[in-house]
């Protein structure tokens, strides 16, 4: 019988202050985890992480947990986010399959002992050209060895924890896709945001203000639906 229990989508952030248009069509931070990784509203528990909401006790109600990006910093040292990595260290230790994207991946690295910080780099955004080391990964595995992927970021992942593995890199970062526990992965990229969210995201950030040169960004946007096939596969693998 297949795992009727939902998932959590733990919300760091949300897309409105950057674009009411954008929230309006694909709907906010979890509107494009749901769509991304297949599932419908009632599927889904959101707990938003900056309002304070709580986490839940009792990790085996639910399949998974999904931890969404963020327009905070993992350096600002919030108390949310203080409360949400041991939360996490938890919930990996009983055996929760977990997801961590781009600041839910910066969070991770920090919850297990990594360090985050300003990508030296600088920031990398627009659809960028991931690596993937082959590997029998149950997750990671099934990517391309090069594919095309969604990325934003002005931090990242400096240094590991130890017991953390190393899949996939990008031109902009080394630690693009990684694993910490048998069902606890995470990734710097964005595989829940298709190239239209990216469109109206890059173009939105480029008309504001453009020292970042978001205008450039959009140029490199290109479709990417590897992305929502890794959500679903951890979907999936969560679901057993």
């Amino acid at each position: 019988m297949a795992d009727e229990r939902p998932f959590l989508i733990l919300k760091a952030g949300s897309l409105a202050p950057v674009s009411v248009l954008f929230t309006d069509r694909f709907g906010d931070t979890e509107g494009t985890f749901l769509s991304g990784c297949g599932l419908a509203p009632h599927q889904a528990v959101v707990v938003d992480l900056q309002a304070g909401d709580p986490l839940p006790a009792k990790v085996s109600d639910y399949a998974g947990a999904l931890v969404s990006g963020s327009s905070a910093m993992v350096t600002d040292a919030a108390p949310w986010m203080d409360t949400a990595a041991h939360w996490l260290r938890g919930a990996v230790e009983a055996d929760l399959p977990v997801l961590g994207v781009c600041f839910g991946h910066q969070l991770m690295a920090h919850a297990f002992g990594g360090r985050v910080g300003p990508n030296p780099a600088g920031i990398e955004g627009g659809t960028v050209e991931v690596s993937f080391a082959a590997n029998d990964d149950p997750l990671f595995g099934g990517m391309p060895a090069v594919v095309d992927l969604q990325a934003h970021h002005y931090q990242t992942v400096l240094d590991l924890p130890p017991q953390a593995t190393v899949f996939a890199r990008s031109g902009g970062d080394r630690f693009q896709a990684v694993r910490y526990a048998p069902r606890a992965w995470s990734v710097q990229f964005h595989p829940e945001l298709t190239l239209p969210m990216m469109e109206l995201l890059m173009a939105t950030l480029a008309a504001k203000d453009d020292r970042h040169g978001h205008a450039e960004m959009l140029a490199t946007l290109r479709p990417s639906p590897e992305g929502p096939r890794l959500l679903q596969r951890f979907v999936d693998l969560a679901r057993g």
